[in-house]
């Protein structure tokens, strides 16, 4: 419910909301060299934005917890007219001490506001996950029948890798009795358990105690699984399992995986400008603005912002977005890929699940290589570390880069944000921000004979 809503009916929903969203996503370099994570668009929409949509109208109080690139958080917000009914509110972490420590920013922030008194119970959700769960079993009054008051809660996930995340251990009646992070192959069987921290939490207000008295952990940060720990000790903690996709955006192919599996729930909506003789198949969003030019064919499911450029004779298929003031140009081709705002793709380029940055612009005939001669997932560099990736992976690229004409980038290759890649290039490692890389030819002059 709005707020306007709330204050013409003078009614509370006795819950708010605190999403936190101060971390630098390492992990999503060169992606998040310039953007917060949680603003990285799925399906046309920043991660944030999809996390308040699913609470705002239950909530009576939205925090938003800021720190890397907090302007671009703020500034979404403050300018979406979506949003002007709502009481969305932004909390700065300026150092990120923990999970923990951000919790208890809210605390804080309601002291020197004088409205701590008036918080009852508060969601907490991660700002990097996206998730279908319309998180009924949260916002039921009774919380599935139970009537026992004094319980938190958090979201449980089923997943078939236990071993890469915290793995939940329940009684009978969803009691939780222990949560081992990461455990080992080994240790997993006696666990009994495929449950899973989703990393969506409501808790009550006495968790703040709990997290004042915290020892910091090894890493000099409060933790908030140290705090939930206690609340196991105090019997006082439940699992509610969380239905449906559920995924935690810590690599670039995830931003990919979660697009696809929102995409997959648009209908076609076409306002934009659509000139002679273009092909629309499927699902396809065209927003108002957009001018789709003779001859293209989109293919859905595919989302095209306001102000794109498409065409003339552009193929655009299934599970691509194309940011606002974009364009793909004469003959290219742009497949399962994001291509975020102001960025070029004029003319016979191909890009295949990829991740091109804001403001890029790509010389004639860049190509995008998505897939190895011997089939298996390219590595990709996280954090220093090669990492086995999907089947398909083309480039991973940061903001403000420029190529050449010719270019091509090998599978799995991040290029980092402001470099220029000269014409002619083959690409097959990564390149840091602010390099330039060019390919030198010797080129033999000779007269002709007479």
């Amino acid at each position: 419910m709005s707020k306007q809503e709330n204050q013409e009916k003078n009614i509370s929903n006795n819950l708010d909301a605190l999403i936190l969203c101060a971390g630098k996503g390492t992990r999503l370099r060169p992606l998040t060299d310039n953007t917060p994570k949680p603003m990285i668009p799925i399906a046309g929409k920043p991660i944030v934005a999809h996390l308040v949509d699913k609470v705002k109208d239950f909530v009576d109080n939205i925090y938003i917890l800021v720190g890397y690139q907090k302007e671009a958080i703020i500034e979404y917000f403050n300018q979406n007219n979506n949003y002007n009914d709502y009481a969305i509110n932004f909390i700065e972490q300026t150092e990120q001490l923990g999970t923990g420590h951000a919790v208890l920013m809210l605390k804080e922030y309601l002291d020197k506001n004088g409205t701590y008194e008036n918080l009852n119970d508060f969601l907490v959700i991660n700002g990097d996950i996206v998730f279908e769960d319309n998180l009924d079993g949260f916002l039921n009054k009774n919380l599935e029948n139970d009537m026992d008051n004094s319980k938190n809660y958090i979201g449980a996930l089923e997943v078939s890798n236990p071993e890469n995340f915290g793995v939940i251990v329940t009684d009978s009646k969803n009691n939780i009795l222990k949560i081992v992070e990461k455990p080992s192959r080994e240790e997993l069987p006696s666990l009994n358990s495929n449950l899973v921290n989703a990393g969506i939490y409501r808790f009550k207000k006495d968790v703040f105690d709990i997290l004042k008295n915290l020892k910091p952990s090894s890493r000099n940060e409060i933790e908030l699984p140290d705090a939930i720990d206690e609340l196991i000790k105090k019997q006082q903690i439940k699992a509610i399992t969380i239905k449906g996709y559920w995924d935690d955006i810590g690599r670039p192919w995830d931003v990919l995986k979660a697009n696809k599996e929102l995409l997959a729930h648009i209908k076609s909506d076409i306002k934009g400008e659509i000139q002679q003789n273009v092909v629309i198949v499927g699902n396809v969003v065209i927003e108002e603005g957009a001018v789709i030019r003779p001859n293209t064919v989109i293919e859905g499911p595919t989302i095209i912002k306001k102000g794109a450029d498409i065409g003339p004779l552009a193929h655009i298929r299934p599970y691509t977005v194309l940011m606002e003031n974009t364009h793909a140009g004469n003959s290219s081709e742009i497949k399962n890929s994001l291509i975020m705002e102001g960025s070029k793709i004029p003319h016979l380029s191909y890009v295949g699940d990829s991740i091109v940055g804001k403001n890029c612009n790509f010389g004639c005939n860049t190509i995008t290589a998505n897939l190895r001669f011997d089939d298996k997932p390219p590595k990709v560099n996280i954090k220093g570390v090669p990492t086995i990736s999907t089947r398909k992976m083309g480039t991973i690229m940061g903001d403000n880069v420029k190529t050449g004409i010719q270019v091509s980038f090998m599978p799995g290759v991040k290029v980092g944000s402001n470099s220029w890649i000269g014409a002619n290039s083959i690409i097959d490692r990564d390149v840091e921000n602010d390099t330039i890389v060019f390919t030198k030819q010797e080129i033999e002059v000779v007269k002709k004979k007479k």
